[in-house]
């Protein structure tokens, strides 16, 4: 089916000009968001990972004397 100029004109107000860019923009930053949230569990998975190995890399503390050392 093909479309007249007339056609085309009646779906290219104003008002859809700005509802469509309103869409792009608002699904724009919810991508920037998605973007966002992975960067932040990556950052939260690192974090996880070297406080994990910060704590098995630890000497495990021995008694001395009367008080506990740990190294």
């Amino acid at each position: 089916m093909m479309l007249g100029a007339n056609t085309l004109a009646h779906y290219s107000t104003p008002e859809r000009s700005q509802t469509v860019a309103s869409d792009a923009i608002r699904r724009r930053a919810l991508e920037r968001l998605y973007e966002r949230r992975a960067t932040v569990d990556e950052l939260i998975g690192a974090l996880e990972r070297y406080q994990q190995e910060r704590h098995h890399a630890m000497a495990p503390c021995v008694d001395i004397s009367v008080g506990r050392k740990c190294s």
